[in-house]
């Protein structure tokens, strides 16, 4: 059981299946207006347009080591990543990501300008099982923070980093 008593989803607990449900999310950024959709594996030219850098991530502190925490800790955490966002000096925006069917939602933050592997660095600090990055022009690609499966799982713009 997850902190807040609720079942823990088997994909907790597979990189892989873990990797598939971010891969497979929908992400959308508040840019002024409409919320921007964007998704793993496609390039994101709205959002590039509206807020441009040269790189981008999508980092969450919520749930950490991919365990459902009570929306206090969560708030909580989300603080510390906006303090932390703040003292890097970067562009951010809040952003949500929620499975296909519109449930599960998870808020997080667009940061734009920041390297990928201080990005990286940010989501291990707030034990990110992943985050999302890519440079501009690219397609936005998963960044998996967990150690990779002994078998490649050929998932399409994800990368194992740890």
């Amino acid at each position: 059981m997850s902190a807040d008593d609720t079942p823990r989803d088997a994909s907790q607990d597979d990189p892989v299946e873990l990797a598939k449900a971010f891969a497979g999310a929908d992400y959308r950024a508040e840019l002024g207006g409409v919320p921007v959709e964007f998704h793993v594996g496609r390039v994101a030219g709205e959002i590039e347009r509206r807020l441009p850098a040269s790189t981008y991530a999508f980092i969450t502190a919520w749930n950490p080591d991919a365990e459902r925490q009570p929306q206090q800790e969560n708030a909580r955490d989300d603080d510390a990543l906006v303090a932390r966002l703040t003292a890097a000096g970067v562009e951010f925006r809040r952003t949500w990501a929620q499975d296909a069917e519109g449930g599960h939602r998870e808020a997080g933050w667009l940061v734009a300008g920041l390297d990928l592997e201080r990005a990286d660095a940010i989501g291990r600090e707030f034990e990110q099982a992943g985050i999302l990055g890519w440079t501009a022009g690219g397609p936005v690609r998963l960044r998996m923070l967990v150690p990779a499966p002994v078998a490649d799982p050929g998932l399409a713009h994800v990368d194992w980093i740890e």
